[in-house]
């Protein structure tokens, strides 16, 4: 049995840890935020420290219902857009968070610290690959430019070596060529790429994702 002293510092642990990842994303405004991350987390360590209270014997059963619930949450941070799905990150934070949260509630307090490590070490390096553009930090882009256009102009219009064209579409009537692309640009090149574009008078609209 958990005496209730220890159980109220397992429960301050899992709270102070996930302060800080909570707040690192609702910071950056990703989809699943501060409030989230901990009542995930205490609420999983809550969970686990029942379940050993329970069955000290074998308490995995009710473990293992609290991850699998805890995924189909994570489900839930996954956002659809034009046939592609982002926030993979987040939904495996969420899950991460919940297994700290357990593994704290049943008193392996090396596998809590060890394991905040490694999410804060996958969250810091994910932060430096976006910043550089990589990876599923690329955004969409969608042009309507008039036409007639050449391929080379078409090409200039986005940073070059950069982008990659996934879809055009010319509507030969309205003398306009829609486009599709996928760019690879840091965050702090956005508002320059949207400035380049509103200055182009070859284009007509454009949106960013």
């Amino acid at each position: 049995m958990v005496e209730p002293a220890e159980a109220v510092v397992r429960l301050l642990i899992v709270f102070l840890l996930a302060f800080g990842i909570g707040l690192e994303r609702q910071l950056r405004r990703k989809p699943v935020g501060f409030g989230t991350f901990i009542f995930v987390s205490t609420g999983a360590c809550a969970l686990a420290i029942l379940a050993v209270d329970l069955d000290d014997q074998n308490p995995l059963p009710l473990l293992g219902g609290v991850i699998t619930g805890i995924g189909f949450l994570g489900a839930g941070a996954l956002i659809r857009s034009n046939d592609r799905v982002f926030g993979f990150t987040t939904a495996a934070l969420v899950w991460a968070m919940a297994a700290l949260g357990v593994a704290a509630g049943a008193g392996l307090y090396y596998l809590t610290f060890v394991n905040y490590g490694i999410v804060w070490a996958v969250v810091i390096t994910d932060r430096y690959l976006e910043s550089k553009g990589f990876g599923s930090h690329a955004k969409v882009v969608h042009l309507t430019v008039a036409n007639p256009i050449r391929a080379d102009e078409l090409d200039a219009l986005l940073p070059r070596g950069r982008a990659e064209f996934e879809k055009v579409r010319i509507d030969k009537e309205a003398h306009l060529v829609s486009v599709t692309a996928q760019v690879r640009v840091k965050p702090g090149d956005v508002e320059d790429l949207l400035e380049a574009l509103r200055r182009n008078e070859k284009v007509r609209a454009f949106e960013i994702e």
